[in-house]
């Protein structure tokens, strides 16, 4: 699954995967859970693959410097301008880079390739929110994906790790099937791993029960960086 992919996807407006509302677990675990409100402007939270979504807007609204990277300009823009935010342009090696040009939106958005970052690219960042971005990939690149990830982040950065655990034979991805199984065989050796809570959400979900589901179970875990 290349770029061309996703590309094709916003092009198409073809986006069932962005959700409109804010990611429950990151309300609960960086806003009920989270730390104090006057500590936030520390931490700063890096959104792999991050589409248009609205959980950076909520990041920024409550307190947190927030750091993405998505492969689609149209995405991009459609983040910015959907949320009225006022936005600087600028071109960086391989990358645009955007940054919301309001003082009180501490957003910045490398648009390009993932899998083209480097360590330095993450200075900063304390805290890595993958609600979308492991279950968009098949199985090919999971790992790929995953080693990537390890070797961005520097010891001690925490991850909140979201993931959709179904049959995979009743349903074709994305987003793809990711086990408990699977998360510690691609994270095991570079990251220490806690399960948080998970929950089987196919109620909630009528879209995936239209196309097949009979279970689906959301995850989701802890991650840091050894």
């Amino acid at each position: 699954m290349e770029i061309d992919f996703w590309l094709q996807r916003w092009d198409n407006d073809e986006i069932g995967f962005h959700q409109q509302v804010i990611n429950p677990y990151l309300m609960y675990f960086y806003g009920q859970k989270g730390p104090a409100v006057e500590q936030r402007d520390k931490l700063k939270v890096f959104v792999p693959l991050c589409g248009k979504s609205k959980d950076m807007l909520w990041l920024s609204q409550n307190g947190y410097k927030v750091f993405a990277v998505e492969c689609s300009e149209r995405a991009v823009k459609d983040f910015f301008e959907g949320n009225a935010l006022n936005y600087r342009h600028a071109e960086k090696e391989e990358y645009a880079l955007y940054q919301a040009s309001d003082q009180t939106s501490m957003i910045e958005i490398l648009q390009g390739d993932f899998f083209s970052l480097q360590q330095a690219d993450l200075d900063g960042v304390t805290d890595i929110f993958d609600r979308a971005s492991l279950i968009a990939l098949p199985i090919e690149l999971r790992e790929k994906y995953a080693q990537k990830m390890a070797e961005l982040q520097k010891p001690g950065i925490r991850s909140l790790l979201v993931t959709l655990t179904y049959d995979q034979s009743e349903m074709n991805g994305p987003p793809f099937s990711v086990s408990e199984e699977d998360v510690n065989k691609l994270y095991s050796d570079n990251f220490s791993i806690e399960k948080l809570c998970f929950k089987d959400i196919i109620n909630d979900e009528p879209g995936f029960k239209d196309r097949g589901l009979s279970s689906l179970v959301e995850t989701v875990y802890k991650l840091v960086r050894h």
